[in-house]
This record gives C-alpha cells, sequence and structure tokens, in this order.
C-alpha cells in the first residue's frame, strides 16, 4: 500500500513560519516578565501547567466529548459544544479575578479587581448559553423549514 502525503508542503511550510513567529513573540513578552523570578520558580510553574493539561484539562474534555456524544442530539451538538467551549474560556479568564489573587500582593489598589466577578461571571454564562439556545432554535427552524419545502404535498 503506497502513503500519500497528507498535506501541501507549501502548507506545512507556511504554517510552521507563522507558528514559530508566534512563538517567538510570545518569549518576547515573556522573558521580560520573568524578572524577578528564578530559574526554578518557573521551570516548576511551567512543569506544573504542562501536567495539569495533561492529567486534568486534556481528560476532561475528552469525559466531556464523549458525554455530549452519548447525550446530546447530534443536531445538537455543535451549539452544545460552543456553549461548553465559551464556559470553560469565561471560567479560566475569571479563575484569578473570582479567588481575588491579585489583592495579597496589591492592598488597597482597587484597579486590581475593578469589576464585581462574582455578578458579572454569571452574567456571561447566561448570555454564552441564551446565544446557544438562540443558534439551536434557529437550526431547528431552518431545519424544519426545509423539510417542508422537500416534503411532497
Amino acid at each position: 500500500m503506497k502513503h500519500e502525503p497528507d498535506a501541501n508542503p507549501v502548507v506545512f511550510w507556511g504554517c510552521l513560519v507563522v507558528g514559530g513567529a508566534i512563538t517567538l513573540y510570545g518569549l518576547h513578552g515573556l522573558v521580560p516578565a520573568l524578572q524577578g523570578i528564578t530559574s526554578r520558580q518557573f521551570l516548576q510553574w511551567f512543569v506544573g501547567a504542562d501536567l495539569t493539561n495533561d492529567l486534568i484539562v486534556a481528560p476532561a474534555a475528552c469525559v466531556t466529548g464523549a458525554v455530549i456524544a452519548r447525550l446530546v442530539p447530534a443536531s445538537a451538538r455543535p451549539q452544545v459544544r460552543a456553549g461548553i467551549f465559551a464556559t470553560a474560556i469565561v471560567i479560566a479568564i475569571a479563575w484569578a479575578p473570582l479567588h481575588a489573587y491579585g489583592h495579597a500582593t496589591a492592598p488597597g489598589n482597587s484597579s486590581v479587581e475593578p469589576l464585581n466577578y462574582a455578578t458579572a461571571v454569571p452574567t456571561v454564562l447566561v448570555a454564552v448559553w441564551a446565544l446557544a439556545a438562540g443558534w439551536l432554535t434557529i437550526s431547528v427552524l431552518q431545519r424544519r423549514s426545509i423539510l417542508r419545502r422537500n416534503s411532497p404535498r
């Protein structure tokens, strides 16, 4: 059996160049931000973040996908996936402010947590799921309309 290459080499090398540039840009911002942090502290954080991703985040994503595939009808999966993905992003971004991590290092600085995250996060999540429900409703109505047009009278 002959194996054909899956991708165009131009696409591969183009993506490699773009990805490399993004990585260099990230490192350019990371290195100055490490002032006052020892190599050991950074390495502990880096390894910890990697292990957290590999042992918690990735398996949770796999289990979530399996549960969605098992419980959610195929026609509603894109909307549910989008809602769960957006929920995960909102919670990841809001995690530090919800736990007031910045207050210990900057007491009295009101700009550390300028919003009431205890009410803002649930509000954003309600908006996310309202959008997902609206998208699902529109999809169902479009499908019904197409079925009515194509059905014999």
